[in-house]
């Protein structure tokens, strides 16, 4: 838990300068343990997947060639996100994921972000082993749920989990240069569903470069 804020905490404050490019949580039903099988439910309405909330409108397209983070896939996330490459990525590493961008809801007037990772390591794993190792060295997690599922075009892998600071939601991608990461987080229910049309832009829009 002390390491995951270190990691996050810092993240925020040293990722490299970019410029900005144009109540209570309703119960959810019992959780399946960390090794349950996934649903390949395509539609889920309501916690966690919120499959009913439409995508927020796109303004910059992350992740082409010469851009402020340069990555192995692309997606589109709302007007005035600021996007900032992360440098020396290593030294903020958490399980198996290295981050590479961090986009920040903050100039659009809510509290979360959406950070981009490199899944690294040489022996195969699973999607859901990728994910838990992650979810894992992140912090405490509470209603694991996984899921395969759609990013874009592009076969992904999702999870769902509680964490001591908010709810979170992760998609896991693979691209012709290895497996990437795409994270959302907030700090506590009610600011994770502002900023879920833009998780929705994201995944939504998801597709290897042209």
């Amino acid at each position: 838990m002390i390491r995951r804020v270190a990691v996050l905490a810092a993240l925020t404050l040293t990722v490299a300068t970019g410029c900005t490019e144009d109540a209570t949580e309703p119960a959810v039903a019992p959780s399946p343990s960390p090794s349950a099988s996934p649903t390949a439910s395509p539609i889920a309405f309501g916690p966690p997947w919120h499959d009913e909330v439409a995508p927020a409108a796109a303004g910059t397209t992350v992740g082409p060639e010469g851009s402020t983070c340069p990555l192995p896939i692309t997606f589109s996330v709302p007007p005035k996100w600021k996007v900032k490459a992360v440098t020396s990525g290593k030294d903020f590493q958490i399980g198996p994921a290295v981050p590479l961008c961090e986009i920040d809801a903050k100039p659009a007037g809510h509290i979360g972000f959406l950070r981009v990772w490199r899944i690294e390591g040489a022996t195969p794993r699973t999607p859901q082993i990728t994910l838990d190792k992650f979810i894992d060295d992140y912090g405490p997690a509470r209603e694991r749920q996984y899921r395969r599922t759609k990013a874009g075009p592009l076969d992904s892998f999702e999870a769902s989990w509680a964490g001591d600071d908010g709810r979170k939601r992760a998609i896991l991608v693979s691209s012709l240069y290895g497996k990437i990461l795409i994270t959302l987080g907030a700090s506590d229910y009610e600011e994770l569903i502002p900023i879920l049309p833009a998780y929705q832009l994201a995944k939504s829009s998801t597709n290897l470069p042209k």
